[in-house]
């Protein structure tokens, strides 16, 4: 499926919360996530520092306003649903929330009726936060960061899951029915809300299509394609029927591998490609979809802004066309240099205005 972005190129950055804390004394604990007035304040203050540091790049507001926004759009953190299916969550403040492993057997969640979200203090606390804004502005918007039956499934049993996949691949089948159930209850209830499920997973989508559902396969880089289609698949498509327009996020350096399986999901229009992955072999195999390359947050606060520059010249000769076609950098953590920052946005630059 083909979907053509708003903008020609278009480019994201995001910072790891220790950046926000370290440089700025912003602090990323519960209030951040369920105090309105605060979660406000402190979006506001992002999208002003964001305007001070990069503004000549289009990025952050000068004179930013309130906005009734229910989940974080300047932060990568992904634990609501993996808390409603009864995962303790750390809060910290220089980090994003951190979901603490249930160490279940896989009989234990096979056998688990699935949750009543409002049981869950996390997602309890959302709503009484959506009622405030709602009361307060007369809507809402954004959405929060959701993620995948392994992903979740790693939260709830740990790595004996893939022992599981040999030793009782028709359990795990059942228990990924039931929670992808869940997961689509849960982003239908929030979409139904504000209209969008995944700014607050990736918030490239806005580049593109505000509406796409992105799922996130942060650990589908675990498994083999083969394994993928077998367990996953299946429900993915499944997703894939009723949440429409439809994307991946798989930040793995390996998305290659796994291309083949992506391919049958039917009308998937946006990929996040992790970095290091085989960006044209996953072209070949997926023509039509956007591709949303991730730089490595890692490199970038370690490499100069040459060899920023020239990774990023190697990924877009990668590719057929660039109408396609976007970049990222998600989770830069503190010490990360502005110039290496302003690489990205001056070569993209480059190739808008004169190509390869």
């Amino acid at each position: 499926m083909k979907i053509e972005p708003k903008i020609f190129l278009p480019v994201e950055i995001v910072f790891h919360p220790n950046w926000w804390y370290k440089n700025y004394g912003i602090t990323f604990g519960w209030d951040y996530f369920f105090n309105p007035d605060i979660r406000l304040m402190i979006e506001q203050k992002m999208s002003q520092i964001l305007y001070e540091k990069f503004g000549q790049y289009g990025y952050g507001q000068k004179n930013p306003v309130p906005e009734p926004i229910i989940g974080p759009v300047h932060l990568a953190a992904g634990f609501l649903i993996s808390a409603i299916w009864g995962c303790d969550i750390k809060y910290y403040p220089d980090a994003s929330p951190q979901v603490v492993c249930r160490k279940m057997t896989v009989e234990q969640l096979d056998s688990m009726p699935e949750p009543d979200p409002l049981m869950c203090k996390e997602f309890a606390a959302l709503v009484k936060v959506i009622q405030e804004l709602k009361q307060k502005f007369g809507y809402v918007k954004g959405d929060i960061g959701w993620h995948s039956l392994q992903n979740l499934a790693l939260d709830l049993v740990g790595e004996n899951l893939f022992i599981a996949y040999f030793d009782q691949p028709e359990m795990i089948n059942r228990i990924y029915k039931k929670l992808n159930h869940s997961v689509l209850e849960i982003v239908n209830y929030i979409r139904r809300l504000t209209g969008t499920s995944s700014v607050s997973v990736n918030r490239s989508i806005l580049n593109v299509d505000s509406a796409i559902n992105l799922n996130s396969n942060c650990s589908i880089q675990m498994i083999s394609n083969k394994q993928y289609e077998h367990f996953i698949l299946p429900h993915e498509i499944e997703l894939s029927k009723n949440l429409q327009p439809y994307g991946v996020h798989h930040c793995g350096n390996n998305m290659h591998t796994v291309a083949e399986g992506y391919s049958k999901i039917p009308d998937c229009c946006f990929f996040d490609i992790g970095w290091g992955s085989d960006i044209a072999y996953c072209r070949k195999l997926l023509p039509d979809a956007f591709f949303n390359i991730r730089l490595s947050p890692v490199k970038i606060k370690e490499c100069t802004p040459q060899e920023v520059k020239g990774d990023i010249e190697c990924f877009f000769k990668q590719v057929d066309s660039l109408n396609n076609v976007g970049l990222c950098c998600i989770n830069m953590d503190y010490g990360t240099s502005d110039e290496n920052i302003a690489a990205i946005f001056e070569t993209v630059e480059k190739f808008k205005k004169i190509g390869f």
